[in-house]
């Protein structure tokens, strides 16, 4: 089955095998996280897939002209902390005056703004400012309470702006148990899709990126059971099909036709 992820770290995992391109035709969004790396180690990277994202752009050497042409998808001001830009969801500060500078920036090339990690005023901030707004990879509080997640006026206004959301298998986000099911994950979808349609939702797997995630949902082969279990739980085939596949595909070609 076709599945299509708006946020997968294998480029700046331990297990990425640079020997091979990562994911050169599929719709799959390989995001660059920051960590500890130097901007010029991590532009080094987008060599490797088509499809890229920044995740916390604080870096000391910024290159804006070299990063907007590695052609980002989006890109995500703040991991949970503080940076020249603002402050993350370990905060309730929102974004600094270069923060606001930046995203004004990147409206100019059509970037859209990953409010994914941002703090509860920087997201305010975000929608304030940025012409394109997402979140790549979250979980809903209206499930599970985590800092990472989003409320629902939050979602109302991503919504308001046409903004797409990635629902993330990071166990972490819909759990305070040692395991996590798959049906934790269907919650989430389950709790969206019964409040907000199917249009705009998205997966958001944060593979490679978090150490705890559903049993039976490693990797894309378990997207299956979570098919069957949408199904199951009433939402049409269609409608899973959009939410697994095809919101996200047609997302990133119209990004691509931008770009």
């Amino acid at each position: 089955m076709a599945i299509a992820d708006f946020h997968n770290d294998i480029l700046t995992s331990s297990n990425f095998d640079f020997k091979t391109v990562a994911f050169e035709d599929n719709a799959v969004i390989t995001a660059i996280f920051r960590g500890k790396r130097s901007f010029e180690e991590a532009i080094a990277l987008t060599k490797y897939s088509k499809l890229i994202a920044f995740e916390d752009v604080g870096y000391s050497d910024l290159c804006f002209e070299k990063m907007i042409g590695a052609n980002p998808l989006y890109v995500g001001l703040t991991w949970n902390g503080e940076n020249d830009f603002g402050y993350g969801c370990d905060y309730s500060f929102g974004l600094k005056r270069k923060g606001i500078e930046f995203i004004k920036e990147l409206n100019k090339y059509k970037v859209a703004i990953d409010t994914a990690h941002i703090s509860k005023r920087g997201f305010i901030d975000i929608i304030d400012n940025a012409e394109i707004v997402v979140n790549s990879h979250t979980c809903f509080n209206g499930i599970f309470k985590h800092k990472r997640n989003l409320d629902d006026w939050q979602i109302k206004l991503l919504l308001e702006r046409g903004g797409f959301i990635g629902v993330a298998c990071c166990g972490y986000f819909m759990t305070n148990r040692k395991t996590c099911k798959i049906t934790d994950y269907t919650d989430n979808i389950m709790y969206f899709y019964e409040k907000y349609g199917a249009d705009v939702l998205c997966v958001g797997t944060d593979f490679n990126g978090t150490d705890f995630v559903p049993t039976k949902l490693e990797n894309y082969c378990g997207f299956k059971l979570v098919e069957n279990d949408l199904i199951e739980r009433g939402i049409p085939k269609t409608e899973v099909e959009k939410i697994l596949y095809s919101n996200l595909y047609n997302f990133i070609k119209r990004k691509i036709k931008t770009a």
